[in-house]
């Protein structure tokens, strides 16, 4: 009977042991899964209409590495903040927050050129890094066509309904239209015999 109580009481032990692991297991996982929700309770962005203070709570959620995953959802609300209150200022906003968002590692300074190019620039990003050899570059002119569209929208928003420039917005439809008469031409030559 000794031989039988000690070996109940190692497997009863191993069980304890096994238990004692998945309770552990269980506590550990539910203060990762707590950490989780306060990081995505804090990352949410709190609408305001106040444009310095939408700027302020965005570059103050950015500090935290575990926001910067909500960028590309920050800048949407950013943008659409600012449409209800125009102005230049607004511009040197977004320069400052793209700016600060690159030194945070938040993007690279390439996405951040990119994002400002295409709202505030009056030449196009999507020609600006385009290869340089016309005839290749050009053997997709629709796909070419649709960016620098959606990016003149985007300069829309940028240019017009958030910084109110609208002799900036009108320069860039001027680049657009002269763009495509100079990519028909070129098309044209690339398709002639030398």
């Amino acid at each position: 009977m000794n031989r039988i109580s000690q070996k109940a009481r190692l497997n009863f032990s191993g069980r304890r042991g096994l238990w004692l692991a998945a309770i552990g297991a269980l506590l550990a996982l539910s203060g990762c899964a707590s950490q989780s929700i306060d990081n995505s309770a804090f990352c949410q962005f709190n609408y305001t209409k106040n444009v310095d203070e939408a700027f302020a709570q965005v570059s103050n959620k950015l500090d935290s590495s575990a926001c910067h995953y909500y960028f590309d959802d920050y800048m949407q609300e950013l943008l659409t903040i600012a449409k209800g209150a125009p102005g230049r200022d607004n511009q040197e906003r977004f320069a400052n927050l793209l700016r600060s968002s690159i030194d945070r590692g938040v993007i690279s300074k390439r996405q951040g050129q990119e994002i400002f190019g295409q709202y505030f620039d009056t030449e196009f990003y999507a020609v600006k890094v385009m290869q340089r050899n016309n005839c290749a570059s050009l053997q997709n002119k629709p796909a070419i066509y649709a960016s620098m569209k959606r990016e003149l929208r985007m300069k829309k928003q940028g240019l017009l309904d958030i910084s109110n420039d609208a002799q900036g917005f009108r320069r860039a439809q001027s680049h657009y239209e002269n763009m495509q008469h100079v990519f028909d031409a070129v098309a044209l030559a690339c398709t002639r015999d030398i």
